[in-house]
């Protein structure tokens, strides 16, 4: 294996050129199957930090050889199925509001409920990552939701997209 090479080109995405060692005169220093090449693939960018996204094979299911409820299981498969196709408040389990005391708790709870070291030294199978994944989404929710500049941007175009839909039902 060759070490990295240094690549002067901006992060520019999820899968940024930057972080694979990949620029546009040049090709990979790794090949395809090789672990740090199949690492740095992984990598994405969630509300401007770095993480490894992990892949799950096939399609996860409930099993009873795991440290998790049933119940649980299928709870966690619901939420990581709905994936980007829900809101920040919806991914915390709050109507939209203003209010930073109930983003706060709702943040809190989601923590409680989604938090890795909730699940240490469990057997949990494909739902590792499937927890991960899901905790990065609620901190990137969080993490928007919390600053108030944000927010107000997020609830004008939340409405923006309820006035489009009204507009289109009226036609």
């Amino acid at each position: 294996m060759r070490p990295a090479t240094v690549v002067a080109s901006p992060l520019d995405g999820p899968y940024s050129p930057a972080l694979l060692g990949l620029s546009a005169a040049t090709s990979s220093p790794w090949s395809a199957g090789e672990p740090v090449a199949r690492w740095l693939a992984a990598c994405r960018c969630v509300a401007g930090r770095w993480s490894v996204r992990l892949e799950l094979r096939g399609s996860p299911r409930v099993s009873d050889d795991l440290d998790l409820a049933r119940d649980e299981q299928d709870r966690l498969l619901g939420l990581w199925g709905q994936g980007d196709q829900i809101g920040h408040f919806e991914r915390l389990g709050l109507a939209p509001t203003g209010d930073d005391a109930a983003i706060r708790r709702a943040w809190l709870e989601t923590c409680r409920q989604l938090h890795p070291d909730r699940y240490y030294g469990k057997r949990l199978g494909a739902f590792a990552a499937i927890l991960a994944e899901l905790f990065d989404r609620a901190r990137a929710s969080a993490e928007l939701l919390g600053d108030p500049r944000r927010r107000a941007r997020y609830l004008a175009e939340l409405e923006a997209v309820v006035r489009d839909e009204a507009d289109t039902k009226a036609l």
